[in-house]
């Protein structure tokens, strides 16, 4: 069992994670240790000797859920990280730039409002 950081673009690892981010509260997360060697980027993870890896895209020291796999023992692959869940009261600074749907929609007038009323 072994793993690997790999250092990408900010951008490109943004773009991957596309709608998982920002992840919802509540959900499973993985964070690294401060001090590994990289935040952002990825983390190649091989369950077992010999067989292909999965890739884990990390964004700020935290691995997010993603379509690599379970996050529950990923902990026991990479050396100091912890398997924690994502916070529910730190809101985005901003909604990332590849996605601008989800989730920062802009909310609909109520019924009667002046912007849904028809002109005549």
């Amino acid at each position: 069992m072994t793993s690997m950081y790999i250092s990408l673009d900010r951008a490109e690892v943004v773009l991957c994670l596309d709608r998982r981010i920002p992840a919802q509260p509540g959900r499973p997360m993985v964070r690294v240790p401060a001090d590994a060697e990289v935040q952002t980027g990825g983390v190649a993870v091989h369950r077992v000797e010999g067989q292909p890896g999965y890739l884990y895209y990390l964004l700020d020291g935290c691995i997010y859920e993603q379509d690599a796999g379970r996050l529950d023992d990923l902990p026991d692959h990479i050396p100091g990280a912890a398997l924690t869940v994502v916070p529910g009261d730190i809101p985005p600074d901003k909604p990332p730039s590849t996605t601008p749907d989800y989730p920062w929609d802009p909310p609909v007038p109520p019924e009667g409002d002046a912007t849904t009323t028809p002109a005549e």
